[in-house]
């Protein structure tokens, strides 16, 4: 997942990964309840470590004290900037997912962050694609996705080396199935050529533009970018608020008097939305929802296209002739009916209807000389790296273990290393400061399956740790779904992964068996699928020397043959 603002951990953890992992507590008060949340989404990150991705632009200022830190061991968080200046803005969500037997690639592109103002004081616009994957990746495959595979290798390398080999397993899952014939993205590189110009095939005769955010334009860029996409200028219809707009309060809506002047004096329609126009239908008086969604409406003669993307309406967005995007930002062009974004306005009425204007606080050129930075831990040490612009001045870093400040280190050549092997406080965020600079990384933990379930459950009492780890083991392999009898130290009096005794010891055996058994296969079925996934491979591995361990600590002969069995099949396939 990619977002301009930082991920906020609070939005991750208590919605977002639990709908996606679908697991079954929710977050509450209750004691019992709450330690069951945390035991299942943590077991659920633990099993899908090294898995799971966000790129974010690197941070403004110091970041915000995070409710969950130990989120970040288990989501790995990169920034670009690694070999240049970069700005991340795209909004692209990519979900490996398995049902049954059939594989799916499931694509989100939008105007969301990911941040709880995003998705609770904004209004977004999106799309989304879910094809099923073929058996292997093909040339031909790759190629259909245009734009978007050149956009995904710049992303990677922008965000560091690790980040590269995580990205490139995207690109090998798209390189399975062929993008829709109808489907076509357009992706801004930092650096590179003017994304307009990946506008200029569909024949634009005119554009109707509707972003929160418009750039600073003079007379040179203005129409350099309307040369890239081949329309006149007095063909972009830009769809604006006025003074009395609702959205007017919310200081997300940015154009300035000079660069509204602008495009007046250059033929550029800048058409006033009605008061009323929120585009949501539900609770409209009453829902303070800002518009954030960046939509352009394409017309071709007869043909109609929309453009959903996370570029606003800005040179920073999109480059314009020989001056190349600073941004990355990523929008997908399909065929539509819906008009509304072309009926929606009419002209400005002055002096009864003014154009909002808003100049910017801050000076969207100025940048740190402290550009990107990273830190790694392999369990065994770790690795710091910084990047400036002026190297030869000293950058000092100080590592965060479990909310404390350690020892300060500084960098030579924009490298440091510093032995840490202490798994029951793992390193958290680094400080890197450099003159009056300062920029903070989360620390990328980056050990193997083996090590990295030595970590503490987090939000969790360490006494309650291992029989959760076993409870949620279990369930993930088709055993009973963990509750509260199960757990010693939550009040239960059952042993985990056994029903209700029944009189009868014949057929207490024989169900025992049978839902031994059953996780014996459920994990079989996961180790067969994860032969051709390294990574994914040693996980499934660990969790069947885990499950061995477990039955053989067991009583009776259920156990003990599961056990047995679990012994075999890991000796088959070391």
């Amino acid at each position: 997942m990619t977002s301009f603002d930082q991920p906020d951990a609070g939005l991750l953890v208590e919605h977002l990964l639990p709908s996606l992992l679908g697991t079954s507590y929710t977050l509450t008060p209750e004691v019992h309840e709450r330690t069951l949340f945390f035991g299942e989404l943590s077991t659920a990150l633990e099993a899908l470590h090294g898995r799971i991705t966000v790129i974010s632009s690197s941070p403004r200022g110091d970041r915000e004290a995070s409710q969950y830190p130990w989120l970040w061991r288990y989501v790995g968080h990169f920034t670009v900037g690694a070999e240049s200046r970069a700005v991340q803005h795209s909004k692209l969500w990519a979900f490996h997912w398995k049902v049954e037997d059939q594989e799916f690639i499931e694509l989100h592109v939008s105007s969301t962050n990911l941040t709880a103002s995003a998705f609770k004081g904004q209004i977004q616009a999106g799309w989304q694609l879910t094809l099923p994957l073929g058996p292997r990746p093909t040339a031909t495959a790759r190629s259909s996705w245009g734009a978007l595979i050149p956009f995904l290798d710049a992303l990677g390398t922008s965000a560091g080396a690790v980040a590269q080999t995580r990205v490139q397993r995207l690109v090998t899952l798209l390189s399975r199935v062929a993008c829709p014939a109808d489907i076509t993205f357009i992706a801004s590189i930092p650096g590179g050529e003017s994304a307009a110009r990946q506008l200029g095939p569909f024949e634009v005769s005119e554009i109707h533009v509707l972003t929160p955010t418009i750039g600073e334009w003079n007379k040179g860029t203005l129409a350099r970018w309307t040369s890239d996409v081949g329309v006149a200028p007095d063909k972009v219809h830009l769809k604006w608020i006025s003074k009395r707009h609702p959205w007017a309060e919310s200081e997300g809506w940015t154009l300035s008097a000079k660069t509204s002047a602008t495009l007046k004096a250059h033929g550029v329609q800048v058409e006033c939305m009605p008061d009323d126009a929120r585009f949501t239908q539900a609770r409209r008086d009453a829902d303070a929802r800002w518009s954030h969604a960046k939509l352009y409406l394409l017309g071709s003669g007869r043909k109609r296209r929309l453009l959903v993307t996370s570029a606003n309406w800005s040179v920073s967005a999109w480059g314009a002739g020989k001056t190349p995007p600073r941004n990355f930002e990523l929008g997908v062009v399909f065929a539509s009916t819906w008009s509304d974004l072309k009926d929606i306005a009419e002209p400005f009425d002055p002096p009864h209807t003014l154009p909002f204007c808003l100049n910017r606080t801050e000076d969207d050129e100025t940048s740190s000389s402290l550009e990107w930075a990273e830190a790694t831990w392999d369990g065994e040490c770790i690795a710091l790296r910084a990047r400036s612009t002026h190297p030869a001045e000293p950058i000092k870093a100080t590592i965060v273990f479990s909310g404390r400040a350690d020892k300060a280190l500084t960098l030579g050549n924009g490298e440091a290393r510093m032995r840490w092997s202490d798994a029951g406080r793992p390193p958290l965020t680094v400080r890197f400061v450099q003159g009056d600079e300062a920029l903070e990384a989360h620390i990328l933990d980056i050990r193997p399956p083996s090590e990295f379930a030595k970590t503490p459950l987090p939000e969790i009492d360490p006494a309650l740790s291992e029989a959760l780890r076993e409870a949620f083991l279990l369930q993930r392999y088709g055993g009973p779904v963990v509750d509260v009898d199960a757990i010693p130290g939550l009040g239960g009096t059952r042993r985990p992964g056994t029903a209700a005794p029944s009189s009868d010891y014949a057929v207490q055996a024989w169900a025992d068996a049978r839902r031994a058994f059953h996780v014996v296969d459920q994990w079989r079925a996961a180790l067969d699928a994860a032969k051709t996934e390294p990574m994914l491979l040693d996980r499934v591995r660990l969790d069947g020397h885990e499950l061995r361990a477990l039955y053989a600590r067991r009583e009776g002969p259920a156990a003990r043959l599961a056990a047995q069995e679990l012994g075999w099949h890991i000796e088959d396939n070391v």
